[in-house]
């Protein structure tokens, strides 16, 4: 009797383990899926074009050891991808970013592209990052403090026009987000 009561015991216990294993990878897959715009971490777009909030400047080291400054790029379009270097979202998202908004516009001299690493990930993780991506565009390090002060989080996009306006602050996954992006940099390019 005394067997059946620890095997009983012990059944019960490894369900309830099991149960908060599970729940444990859901609230971690949840927190970096990019798609939940119930949190505070979202934008509201501003005004298209000129009219648009100006773009806070930062100055941040880029993964083959550059400084980047947005300043650096007067009279162009930027674009960026604000990502978390282990985020299964923004790895899911970053192929089709860089074939529909970085590829069709890389030799374009007055386009500039950059990934900003949101995670302040050191440099082997944003290695990873683009190791497993694939993904063609600059990746800029330890930029969780751009992304404050973009007021954005990872898995978002955001373009800037050639007055240094922000023209699209994206408030979804950056995958949901591609094709107004490509819209928007489109008419800043005409």
């Amino acid at each position: 009797m005394n067997t059946a009561k620890n095997l009983t015991a012990t059944s019960i216990f490894q369900n309830m383990l099991k149960a908060s294993l599970v729940a444990l990878l859901l609230i971690a897959l949840n927190s970096c899926s990019g798609d939940d715009d119930s949190s505070n971490n979202t934008t509201t777009p501003p005004p298209t074009g000129s009219n648009g909030v100006t773009a806070p400047d930062f100055s941040l080291t880029s993964l083959d050891n550059t400084t980047v400054k947005l300043s650096d790029s007067p009279n162009k379009v930027v674009v960026i991808f604000f990502f978390g270097n282990e985020c299964p979202s923004c790895k899911a998202a970053a192929p089709k970013i860089n074939s529909d908004l970085y590829a069709p516009y890389a030799s374009n001299a007055n386009f500039k592209f950059y990934g900003i690493d949101q995670w302040d990930g050191n440099a082997a993780k944003v290695q990873s990052f683009k190791t497993i991506t694939g993904v063609g565009f600059p990746l800029l390090l330890m930029g969780s403090s751009v992304a404050a002060s973009y007021k954005t989080t990872y898995d978002r996009l955001v373009v800037i026009d050639k007055a240094g306006k922000i023209a699209f602050s994206g408030t979804q996954g950056a995958s949901s987000d591609v094709n107004a992006a490509k819209a928007k940099i489109d008419e800043l390019l005409k």
